[in-house]
């Protein structure tokens, strides 16, 4: 996913940065190093700010400004990354991850294209959470890729999901 990330922000916004996505990290048995703000801000700082750092999380971010059950700030994003039933084949475990979760991604990651590109804040979260919207009302489709990062449509066989970037511009 990081690769398609990094390769789809290179495509569609002439931009070069690295996306890294990671599983929220946890220290088990440090009570207040679990779920923490001070501890997410002090992993992020000691991988560094050249990159761009996605966590996912088991749970919805409490401190969240935006519509899609994520957070994002300076070369940080996290999303709620949700998980299928365990009895699905494969292809439909592929397709809930594109649907749910890579739109999310996308979501957060349009956030900071736009806060790099000099947006301002008002600006980028209207624009963006508007092209969220008429998503998720079925208006607009999303974009879909296979696993060649290939655009393919949404009844064909797909990995990954993207808001549509042409409406970004």
């Amino acid at each position: 996913m990081s690769r398609f990330f990094h390769w789809w922000i290179k495509r569609y916004f002439q931009m070069d940065f690295s996306v890294y996505a990671d599983i929220l990290p946890v220290i088990t048995g440090k009570l207040f190093d679990r779920m923490s703000i001070g501890y997410l801000a002090r992993d992020h700082n000691q991988r560094g700010n050249a990159i761009y750092h996605m966590y996912l999380a088991y749970f919805k971010p409490f401190w969240t400004d935006c519509h899609t059950e994520g957070y994002s700030s300076d070369n940080f994003g996290m999303i709620y990354w949700e998980r299928p039933e365990s009895n699905i084949s494969n292809t439909q475990r592929n397709k809930f991850f594109a649907d749910i979760n890579c739109t999310k991604v996308s979501h957060i990651l349009s956030h900071e294209v736009m806060r790099i590109k000099g947006r301002r804040r008002r600006e980028n979260f209207e624009l963006i959470h508007n092209l969220w919207d008429r998503h998720i009302c079925n208006a607009l489709p999303y974009t879909y890729y296979n696993e060649r990062f290939m655009e393919v449509k949404h009844d064909s066989t797909y990995n990954f999901a993207t808001l549509d970037s042409s409406q970004l511009s």
